[in-house]
C-alpha cells in the first residue's frame, strides 16, 4: 500500500523557499533522513520568483512548490515503501522552511 503525505506551509522564510540551491539541499536531506534512495532532482525557477522541485526516489517522489510572495510552500511525498520514515521528513521540512503554520494531510493509497 502506498502513502501520500501533503504538507501545506504558510509563513515560510521567503528567501529559503525562493532558493533553488536551498530547496535541492532540503530534498537531499529529507531523502537521507527518510531512508530512501535519491535518483535525481529536477527544478524549475520561475520569474520573478517561485520554484518547483521534484526529487525522484527509489520507490517514490517528493516535490516542493513555492510562492515566496505569499510565504507559501506545498510539499508532496508519495511512497510505495513502508520503510520510508515520513515523520522524519516532516521534522526536517518544519525546521528548514520555518513555517508559521503547517497543515499535514496523510493518505493511504
Amino acid at each position: 500500500m502506498a502513502r501520500h503525505l501533503i504538507l501545506e506551509l504558510w509563513g515560510c522564510n521567503e528567501e529559503v523557499i525562493d532558493s533553488e540551491r536551498t530547496i535541492k539541499d532540503i530534498l537531499k536531506e529529507c531523502t537521507y533522513v527518510s531512508g530512501d534512495t535519491l535518483i535525481d532532482i529536477k527544478t524549475h525557477k520561475f520569474e520573478p520568483q517561485g520554484l518547483s522541485a521534484v526529487a525522484m526516489l527509489n520507490s517514490s517522489f517528493m516535490s516542493i512548490h513555492s510562492w515566496p510572495e505569499m510565504g507559501y510552500a506545498a510539499v508532496d511525498i508519495y511512497t510505495t515503501s513502508q520503510d520510508t520514515d515520513l515523520d522524519k521528513i516532516v521534522i526536517i521540512i518544519k525546521k528548514l522552511l520555518m513555517p508559521d503554520k503547517i497543515q499535514v494531510l496523510n493518505f493511504r493509497r
